[in-house]
């Protein structure tokens, strides 16, 4: 098979892929459920175990925030900032594909986390608690809604059976 044969059939099949995914979430959302994000098996592992990290980061940030202890502070949002696991688990190539095939308003998500992450991180090497609780219930915000959005099926507390209305 020619160059360009294999190079149509592999775009064929991408785009084949791409959009049986997206009829998936579109499914998926209109159930009310979160869209099925499509990884193998290693970039869910390093995900998931990314997420576990981020976990103990948050409990470890709400005590030592509330006790004042700002490098400790400081260093655990830096490590949070930096997805310290997913760079231990992950090659850069492996990481490029994690953000190819994760959704673009996840990586958005994403990308604000982490952003939040710095902001208290400068917090509290500036010892400003206001501040550096702002940025943490920033931080705890965007957990929120990025589980509300694709992690449904692990927090039950974010189903439900039709869209909640904003009432500000």
């Amino acid at each position: 098979m020619s160059g360009k044969k294999i190079a149509v059939l592999l775009l064929a099949v991408s785009l084949t892929t791409s959009l049986a995914a997206m009829a998936e979430d579109r499914h998926a959302a209109a159930k009310g459920q979160a869209p099925v994000l499509t990884l193998t098996p290693k970039l869910r592992a390093a995900l998931v175990a990314e997420m576990a990290g981020v976990k103990a980061g948050v409990a470890e940030i709400s005590v030592s925030l509330a006790s004042g202890e700002w490098e400790k502070t400081a260093q655990r949002a830096l490590l949070i900032r930096d997805s310290y696991i997913m760079k231990q688990k992950l090659s850069p190539a492996e990481l490029e594909q994690l953000e190819r095939s994760l959704p673009a308003d996840f990586v958005a998500m994403d990308e604000g986390f982490h952003r939040q992450a710095e902001g208290l991180a400068h917090a509290a090497h500036a010892q400003d608690h206001e501040l550096a609780v702002f940025y943490f219930s920033k931080m705890l915000e965007g957990c929120g809604s990025c589980h509300a959005a694709y992690a449904t099926h692990t927090f039950a507390g974010f189903r439900r059976a039709e869209p909640a209305r904003h009432t500000h």
